[in-house]
């Protein structure tokens, strides 16, 4: 059985520019199967039994387009065969779904086949350095065109139960049962805490020798649309104003309802929107009246 660096398939159109390619891998010492036949429908159709009878360190399919045969060939890739080694050619990407995240593809034009043979021959020698043996030709090839089908994750989506006023309901529900859990324990430090909770304002203050020291008003709806939460920090004098607000939305890379946290100066003010989770939103705001009454008692 004969011994070939690579093997090598290409497209009908590729004909021409493949033989020069193939003629500087040759120059440059690598062994090469090749027949001008042999085009990637030329494979493709091919039978085990009708497959030339060599073994190869490489199957090199030149890859101008994702058609058919080299989709099979990037599955296979894809699938771990260590044999399939595609030759992108252009700007021709490889789709998401059929990536490897450990697999850096050659890529190059049969413009420069200098720099392909040097690509070419880095990975063999690589290869041959690891231990990889050669691999019979037929059963790579038959491997290639048996690969299965890469099934790609469906496209994340907000869950038709996803609701933004059920999700604001929530949050006020749960801020108001941690500022009254939280509060009361400001009295070790000589300060009063106290909560008003009701159906659609939270109001949080704290009091040190009856002056108020700290005051924020958590309030449902307000200047980004009646599903956000709103918070005003300092006595509210009945104009309409914010300090920051928070609006639901379904995060789908994590999969959870998250928070949307716009933040003027309720945390400290400046940069981007913010998602937080019910949880850290709590613990930035609680974090942030530390910070005033620690600077209130200096």
């Amino acid at each position: 059985m004969s011994e070939y660096d690579v093997a090598v398939s290409f497209a009908e159109e590729q004909r021409s520019a493949v033989e020069e390619v193939v003629e500087a891998f040759r120059q440059r010492g690598l062994t090469v199967l090749h027949g001008p036949e042999q085009t990637h429908e030329w494979w493709a159709h091919k039978e085990g039994g009708d497959l030339p009878d060599a073994r190869v360190r490489f199957f090199v399919p030149f890859v101008s387009e994702v058609d058919d045969f080299t989709t099979a060939a990037l599955r296979a890739v894809k699938a771990g065969d260590e044999h399939v080694l595609p030759v992108l050619l252009g700007d021709v990407a490889v789709p998401p779904g059929l990536l490897h995240p450990h697999v850096s593809y050659v890529r190059g034009s049969v413009q420069r086949p200098d720099q392909l043979t040097e690509s070419l021959a880095g990975r063999i020698e690589t290869a041959e350095a690891a231990g990889w043996q050669l691999a019979p030709i037929a059963d790579v090839v038959t491997g290639v065109k048996g690969a299965d089908p890469v099934e790609e994750a469906p496209e994340p989506v907000v869950p038709a139960t996803f609701s933004r006023y059920a999700e604001q309901d929530a949050t006020l529900r749960y801020l108001g049962e941690q500022f009254a859990a939280a509060l009361p324990g400001l009295a070790a430090r000589g300060f009063v805490g106290t909560a008003h909770v009701g159906g659609t304002r939270i109001a949080v203050r704290v009091e040190r020798a009856g002056d108020t020291v700290y005051a924020l008003d958590v309030q449902r709806g307000g200047i980004g649309g009646d599903e956000t939460v709103n918070f005003v920090v300092g006595k509210p004098d009945g104009a309409a104003l914010t300090n920051g607000w928070a609006r639901p939305v379904y995060d789908t890379g994590v999969g959870a309802a998250v928070l949307e946290v716009h933040d003027f100066s309720v945390l400290g003010g400046g940069g981007t929107p913010r998602a937080y989770r019910r949880e850290e939103l709590f613990t930035a705001l609680w974090g942030r009246i530390e910070a005033v009454l620690a600077s209130t008692v200096g």
